[in-house]
């Protein structure tokens, strides 16, 4: 069965240089007006403990929806695909970078680990990274890096979740840990927010809300939106389609019961009654289809926002042979004593 996740933009702080600290790191996020895609804009302030030409920060971004652009000290940086002479690591710049990877896999690749919540993480080969080099004087510098970011949708319940994800889990790496600072500006769009990083510092999440933290707070910063259900949606969500169903199936009883009390009516001799034996075949078959079906009267009721992820539902049919056993010794029953009230 496939995954209820779609995936969407996938990011993490950046791995940094051994001669480099962060002092201080700032998110900030811009979800647009419908939550499809979020605009990251985020600065690393940094203290380069040496000059000279170095790599000092490698990044890890896939699925974003425009390009993902990085200024040093205000200019702008082309990023490069990792050569296939650095994955060695010894005697490249890529050995800063050594004390954090490690070797795992038939092909010896260096890969690095990433939270990625709630699947519990996976690992990141150093050709995945993207990196930069540039002539870093010795002292305190800025890094931005830009990027709009695909949603993530998670299908598992009945209405769809929207979040954006961005992993902070890299910074266990890092020989320092500064200040972190997270923006959330929702002042462009309507929608409920929910933040796994506790309530903000300063600010709400109805319009801008800022949290600061001296310690990483989570693995995987998530801002996530669940739309809310209509009057109709919730009501019939409340009944549950197993309800439906039992509704559905008590109704065809009481139409089988009557139409069997007519004709044992005029037919008390009769060893067999034809109304008994099709409703027994038909009404448990009809009450599966029902549970069934109830799904997506739900869905529909939710709307473009359902998850319309149920498994398989269809394999309650197999549990028809039992239902029809049970419903037609009640009904066998329930004719017998007809007949003998008629006689």
């Amino acid at each position: 069965m496939a995954s209820p996740i779609q995936e969407g933009t996938w990011a993490a702080t950046p791995f940094i240089s051994k001669y480099v600290d962060i002092l201080r790191e700032k998110i900030h996020i811009t979800p647009d007006r419908d939550f499809r895609t979020a605009k990251f804009t985020i600065e690393y302030h940094i203290n380069a403990g040496r000059s000279g030409e170095q790599i000092p920060l490698l990044f890890y971004a896939s699925e974003f929806k425009e390009s993902f652009k990085v200024w040093v000290d205000g200019v702008e940086i082309n990023l490069s695909t990792v050569p296939e002479a650095y994955t060695e690591l010894e005697g490249t710049p890529f050995s800063d970078f050594g004390y954090f990877f490690e070797t795992k896999g038939w092909s010896d690749t260096k890969q690095v680990h990433i939270e990625n919540f709630p699947s519990g993480g996976f690992y990141v080969s150093i050709d995945d990274l993207k990196f930069f080099e540039t002539d870093l004087a010795e002292g305190n510098h800025l890094i931005k890096v830009e990027y709009v970011a695909e949603q993530w949708v998670d299908r598992s319940w009945w209405v769809k979740e929207y979040s954006f994800r961005y992993a902070l889990s890299p910074a266990k790496y890092w020989k320092s840990f500064g200040e972190l600072e997270i923006t959330l500006d929702a002042s462009g769009t309507n929608r409920n927010f929910v933040a796994n990083i506790g309530q903000p510092t300063k600010g709400d999440l109805a319009s801008t809300a800022v949290w600061t933290f001296s310690a990483l707070p989570t693995e995987v910063l998530i801002i996530s939106h669940i739309p809310e259900m209509n009057a109709k949606a919730s009501m019939l969500l409340a009944i549950s389609p197993t309800g439906l169903a039992a509704i559905f199936a008590v109704i065809l009883m009481l139409f089988h019961f009557l139409a069997m009390w007519l004709f044992r009516k005029t037919n008390s001799e009769k060893r067999f009654s034809w109304v008994m034996i099709i409703g027994c075949l038909a009404i448990p078959f009809a009450a599966l289809v029902a549970y069934i079906f109830s799904f997506g009267i739900i869905d529909d009721a939710i709307g473009p926002d359902a998850g319309n992820y149920h498994g398989y539902t269809f394999m309650v049919i197999v549990y028809y042979p039992i239902l029809l056993a049970v419903y037609w010794l009640f009904m066998w029953l329930v004719d017998r004593q007809m007949a003998k009230r008629f006689r």
